[in-house]
């Protein structure tokens, strides 16, 4: 099943961030049981993304697959931006993630705190996320 995401506001940059997570992480776009490279993962979707964070709104299609990573992602960037806090400017492990967190919200560099705030919008969005699959599933 594929479901549509209208992203919003800051939504569009946060799931982008989330999809540079996931791919940064090695195999994130390998089948766990043949170990081959997925057939729809998640790097068309951050590539048509990416031309539209400047928008005021995206649309974005996972299927079942997708919508799991996507979820696991978003929860591995809520670590992220707590670390970030905690860490006083710790960089991230994952690949280009502390980057581009810095590109997308400069405030990261200028306000500490702005990184639970990030963490907490992370939040919210899984459960918007959530919300509008269990929907339409339901539907």
């Amino acid at each position: 099943m594929t479901t549509a995401l209208k992203l919003t506001h800051d939504e569009p940059k946060l799931v982008y961030l989330a999809l540079v997570y996931h791919l940064g992480r090695p195999g994130s776009e390998l089948d766990a049981v043949t170990r081959q490279p997925v057939e729809r993962g998640l790097r068309q979707v951050k590539v048509a993304l990416g031309n539209a964070l400047e928008a005021d709104s995206a649309v974005i299609e996972l299927d079942d697959w997708q919508y799991q990573r996507l979820l696991s992602a978003i929860k591995g960037c809520v670590t992220e931006f707590r670390v970030l806090h905690m860490g006083q400017g710790l960089r991230s492990t994952v690949e280009r993630w502390t980057e581009t967190a810095q590109s997308l919200f400069p405030e990261l560099a200028r306000d500490r705190e702005e990184s639970l705030s990030l963490a907490e919008a992370m939040m919210m969005l899984e459960r918007r996320i959530e919300r509008a699959v269990a929907r339409a599933r339901e539907s």
